[in-house]
């Protein structure tokens, strides 16, 4: 595979979710390949999150065709999603029309007008008991976030071929407008508080924004159908990540304690080992980049 993927000249790409946190590295990767691009942000996005990007409102179907008809696309990557978990759980028929019947909506424009759609989903669609996942593993979402991005996959695999591409904790500095848990962290490092309290119990295959980006983009150029897991190459739990970076920043004394996750109330029961297995996307797309914490550390935070 070189280096544009399995990209075809006249491809014209739709990226949803451009004003989300993966949105914009999903841009800057894009702007490297040979495709026409067309960004839709959400409907609240104040200015566009890159040239061109328009918002469109996923719940509003009339809105969607109308922005199709304009964007006319051969590939979609759907990247955009009601993601934050209390969000989910106090509004759920806001999460079932984006995350589930705005996902169907855009399956059946793919499918009819012979594009290949590329959604984006979660390792929190599993319960955390049986990690490693691999894909073919089914779906125990605790969450009603988790519940609704796993009857998304099933509402856009049940109307035609497709590529659900399940990611893992997502982690790195923001390109866009929106600060992540990496930056709140990294702020906490720099100002020396507020304490913080970090999971030991908790473990993931985290990924970062950049690496999950190409890895999306590789799988949606090769028109990949089916499930696929894009994490990274360590198991670890939000403690190993934060004391990393401090040690990576050479903070002796990080503002952050050790917890258990049973040790914070919350409305719903959180998993304890989401780890994803990313052998085939490995196997199919061995020349995306897979690095390790240290080396995004290295390449993101150079030391002085």
């Amino acid at each position: 595979m070189g280096a544009h993927g399995g990209w075809h000249p006249e491809d014209r790409v739709l990226l949803t979710g451009g004003s989300g946190r993966l949105g914009p590295y999903l841009v800057r990767e894009l702007r490297r390949s040979p495709v026409v691009l067309q960004v839709w942000d959400g409907p609240t996005a104040s200015v566009p999150s890159s040239p061109g990007a328009v918002p469109v409102d996923l719940a509003d179907p009339a809105a969607v065709v109308r922005a199709w008809q304009v964007a006319r696309p051969t590939v979609v990557i759907h990247a955009a999603a009601l993601a934050t978990v209390d969000v989910c759980l106090k509004d759920p028929a806001r999460a079932e029309a984006i995350n589930v019947t705005a996902t169907r909506h855009l399956a059946r424009l793919a499918l009819h007008m012979g594009a290949h759609l590329a959604i984006t989903s979660t390792d929190m669609v599993f319960d955390g008991t049986r990690a490693p996942y691999a894909v073919d593993a089914a779906p125990q979402p605790l969450s009603a976030y988790g519940g609704s991005k796993a009857a998304g996959e099933r509402a856009a695999l049940e109307t035609g071929p497709c590529s659900v591409i399940r990611l893992a904790l997502l982690y790195g500095p923001r390109l866009g407008t929106r600060p992540s848990f990496f930056d709140t962290q990294l702020a906490a490092l720099r100002s020396g508080g507020p304490r913080m309290g970090l999971f030991t119990d908790e473990w993931r295959t985290p990924i970062d924004y950049a690496t999950a980006a190409r890895g999306v983009i590789d799988l949606a150029s090769l028109r990949a159908t089916g499930i696929w897991h894009v994490g990274g190459p360590e198991r670890l739990s939000r403690w190993e990540l934060g004391s990393r970076l401090a040690d990576h920043l050479g903070i002796d004394h990080p503002p952050f304690d050790p917890v258990s996750r049973l040790s914070i109330p919350a409305p719903e029961p959180r998993p304890a080992d989401l780890s994803l297995d990313s052998h085939a996307w490995r196997e199919l797309c061995p020349h995306s980049p897979w690095p390790t914490l240290a080396e995004v550390l290295a390449r993101d935070l150079p030391q002085s």
